[in-house]
């Protein structure tokens, strides 16, 4: 149904977009406001000037044939519009209880549509009278008044200055000191900043915002993430009431503390796990402003890697990736290096696992060659350089050409 309104429609659209522009409109609903006035000024235009079912002056021609298509068109399009009113009736049903009066405005979409069907359908059923009784249409329309236009117009002012205010009201224009709630959806947030031990804000770093009232992949899909601007400040707008675990670098999504992220896993308040975390609440439809949450720096160890073929000659490029046992995923990535030396920086008192690998050029087509086995070690508190050598499986192969 949206994609007939749109098609047919089209003129309204085209004309609503500059004011729609104009208005930069934060809440989406309200676009239906400024398309349904639109749309009714189309089709009053095309009742007025097409009034006799899209027939000019002329001959009429098999008027019971035409009448009798017209007449189905209009009883299709009362069922359409039937159809409408009736699934928006359902969704009254299930989901409209202990909502306010102003969620009146989601109807709009449907009011649109069901409107224009019902217009429609008078204008075949006028147009198959029309045929019916075999009368002619006018040769000339009454013009629109100077007062008319008049009225038309202050409505339209009237109805663009109201939709600004209502947007305004039910989303504020953002402000990276607070974060924003959805009246309309009855939606929350979550706002705060982060610092390092010396007070000074984290910038560029992510943040999780995990919903404990959902588990296995709903937990994970339902998972919010943020980066901190700045200051350190982050925003977790538009969020659906419940309990949540604030982190950064959390165990279940992230790969652990590295060069680029090297704070350690914090949950909020100052919880190393998620068992100690201190719940965040988000209620409909208020604000959650916490204090600074401060995060720990770890301490890092080189790892001095060497990657070597089984006949002890080095590959002249090779990758390396490593795995945080604690967590999930490659502490940063693939790291490649030449001629088989190279160095990782990876934090101090976890285990992990290290392995290599070399891309042949094999005749049909790539062919990767892993280091065996993977290498399992830890790195230790304090400890300040680890030697670490991968063996890659088989000889010695042509490297497939990087362009």
């Amino acid at each position: 149904m949206p994609s007939i309104s749109y098609a047919v429609n089209a003129p309204a659209y085209v004309i609503s977009w500059p004011i729609l522009k104009l208005l930069h409109l934060r809440t989406y609903s309200l676009q239906y406001a400024v398309w349904f006035p639109a749309i009714l000024v189309l089709w009053w235009w095309v009742g007025t000037h097409i009034d006799f079912g899209f027939l000019g002056p002329g001959s009429r021609s098999w008027p019971r044939l035409k009448a009798g298509i017209l007449f189905i068109a209009s009883a299709v399009l009362v069922f359409l519009a039937f159809q409408v009113c009736l699934g928006e009736y359902r969704w009254v049903r299930d989901y409209w209880r202990d909502h306010p009066p102003i969620y009146a405005i989601l109807l709009l979409g449907a009011i649109g549509s069901t409107v224009w069907c019902l217009f429609f359908a008078s204008v075949f059923a006028r147009a198959a009278i029309h045929f019916v009784r075999h009368e002619m249409a006018p040769s000339k329309f009454n013009p629109v008044t100077y007062r008319a236009f008049l009225f038309c117009a202050t409505i339209l002012g009237l109805n663009v200055a109201g939709i600004s205010y209502l947007d305004h009201v039910i989303s504020p224009t953002p402000n990276p000191n607070y974060c924003e709630t959805d009246r309309l959806y009855r939606l929350g947030c979550v706002h705060g900043t982060l610092t390092d031990e010396n007070e000074r804000p984290v910038a560029h770093i992510e943040v999780n915002l995990i919903p404990t009232f959902k588990s296995g992949d709903a937990r994970r899909f339902g998972t919010k993430s943020e980066w901190t601007d700045k200051q350190g400040r982050y925003n977790f707008n538009r969020t659906d009431s419940g309990e949540y675990s604030l982190a950064v670098n959390p165990f279940e999504s992230s790969p652990g503390p590295a060069k680029e992220t090297p704070y350690e896993t914090r949950y909020y308040w100052q919880a190393d796990d998620e068992s100690g975390a201190e719940r965040v609440t988000v209620t409909q439809p208020s604000a959650t402003n916490l204090p600074p949450f401060r995060l720990r720096s770890s301490k890092f160890t080189t790892i001095e890697v060497m990657v070597e073929w089984e006949d002890g000659s080095r590959p002249m490029r090779s990758d390396i990736f490593v795995q945080n046992t604690r967590y999930w995923g490659l502490v940063g990535g693939f790291e490649e290096i030449e001629n088989g030396v190279g160095k990782i920086d990876l934090a101090q008192g976890f285990e992990y696992v290290a392995n290599a690998q070399a891309e042949c050029a094999g005749r049909d087509g790539p062919e990767q060659r892993l280091a065996t086995p993977s290498e399992k070690f830890r790195v230790a508190d304090g400890q300040t350089q680890i030697k670490l050598r991968l063996l890659l499986l088989g000889s010695p192969c042509v490297l497939r050409e990087v362009h």
